[in-house]
């Protein structure tokens, strides 16, 4: 196997491993638990036991005959800190998935539209889109998960909706450089139509832009997604959340129970920088003018 040799090749092998690390904890971490994530009891021999609240990391308790490890403790109710912080990461990154997929996809239609046909439609676009441009992602998702309501599908919504803009002046900016290209003029001269025109011609050549932009909108999402649920505007407790583990941890940090938020945290930190080095090794080696270290 190839030594990476750039910052690019550096960057989007090592964001493929912390984002592997993420995604795969995350649809199989439930069996590294060893306690309920939603209350503070576990269940054996189909009998509830209670477990003893703010545990310190690998801790032990013997339950009958078995010993159960809490790796990361238990919080302030007795909840596996560890099973939440796994649960967790489902909901946070299908939050993700699911708002970058429609960012993605409006964005990227109206900065198509808005680009190619030009005139009033294109001015309108680009006032509404650079007004929300110019405002904190993370107010407009308040304004709208505030109204919208809690739940997946209109966090995911809320959050999308701060993200739209960035595809759009990203794909129109593509656009306006590449419809008077020779190869579009050949396209149109041969009879094919605008849309044929848009899908066919310019679309494929915006997909390197659209790839790198990706990742960095998963990992923007991550931390909206975070700070909402800090806020209380997330998903309803108590189902995991890291965002909403974190705000209760930080209750309890003064008090030595550190553990309870200081995880949580770390898992946002490394999800986000994962997908950060990947959007950055993305964006390095599919630009034709990348440079060598």
């Amino acid at each position: 196997m190839r030594r990476p040799k750039t910052f690019g090749e550096w960057s989007l092998l090592t964001g493929g491993v912390l984002t592997g690390i993420v995604v795969v904890l995350a649809v199989f971490g439930q069996y590294l638990a060893q306690g309920n994530v939603t209350s503070s009891y576990i269940y054996v021999d189909s009998r509830p036991v209670e477990v003893p609240p703010l545990l310190p990391p690998l801790s032990q308790v013997k339950v009958g005959e078995e010993t159960r490890v809490f790796y990361l403790g238990t919080d302030q109710l007795g909840r596996d800190v560890l099973g939440r912080l796994l649960a967790g990461a489902r909901f946070v990154l299908a939050v993700a998935l699911l708002s970058t997929l429609i960012s993605g996809i409006v964005g990227t239609l109206l900065g198509l539209i808005s680009g190619y046909t030009g005139g009033l439609l294109d001015r309108a676009l680009s006032v509404t889109m650079d007004s929300l441009y110019s405002l904190p992602g993370l107010i407009i998702a308040i304004a709208l998960a505030a109204l919208l309501g809690t739940g997946l599908w209109n966090i995911s919504m809320a959050i999308a909706v701060a993200y739209i803009p960035s595809y759009f002046r990203m794909v129109r900016g593509n656009v306006l450089s590449l419809k008077n290209m020779p190869f579009v003029e050949a396209a149109r001269i041969s009879g094919a139509g605008p849309l044929s025109i848009t899908v066919r011609q310019i679309l494929p050549n915006t997909f390197p832009s659209i790839a790198s932009l990706l990742p960095i909108t998963f990992a923007d999402a991550i931390i909206t997604e975070a700070g909402l649920s800090f806020l209380g505007l997330g998903i309803e407790p108590p189902t995991p959340d890291w965002g909403f583990d974190l705000n209760k941890g930080r209750q309890f940090f003064l008090a030595g129970y550190w553990w309870i938020g200081v995880f949580p945290g770390l898992a946002i930190v490394v999800s986000v920088l994962g997908f950060l080095l990947l959007g950055e090794g993305l964006n390095e080696i599919l630009n034709p003018k990348r440079w060598d270290i």
